[in-house]
């Protein structure tokens, strides 16, 4: 549920009250406007930036691209991620789940590639693995 991320949002904001702006990103078309209503009600302040370029194809997956949207192509969902990974680069706050190996991923390239100093990541996702953990902890 969108509610657990936005917790996360907010445990970051009482680590560290100077946060302005929060980054909304989602393959999923629906999600991004539900959070988006969620943090306006709940944390008004906030500047939400997102990605105005994002397809949000509705899959993780380039092989399984045609059956969720027909005028997506995987030039266009290419394009949309790495501007997205680009964006999510500049950030140091991380909610990810254990069942997207891309949030995982964007948080493990930040600590390596990123612009912040220190990268700070919350998982929300039930289960624990290797890689998730390697994002949790750095390295």
């Amino acid at each position: 549920p969108l509610e657990r991320y936005l917790d996360a949002v907010k445990t970051f904001i009482k680590f560290d009250p100077l946060i302005d702006s929060v980054i909304v990103t989602s393959e999923d078309p629906t999600v991004c406007p539900e959070f988006i209503a969620l943090l306006k009600g709940e944390l008004p302040n906030l500047r939400v930036l997102t990605n105005v370029g994002d397809v949000q194809q509705g899959t993780g997956s380039a092989s399984k691209l045609e059956s969720y949207k027909d005028v997506v192509n995987n030039a266009d969902v290419i394009a949309s991620a790495l501007t997205s990974f680009h964006m999510h680069l500049r950030a140091r706050y991380f909610v990810l789940t254990t069942k997207s190996s891309w949030t995982t991923s964007i948080a493990i390239f930040a600590r390596v590639y990123g612009f912040a100093s220190e990268v700070y990541v919350i998982d929300i996702g039930r289960n624990k693995n290797a890689y998730s953990s390697m994002a949790r902890r750095s390295g």
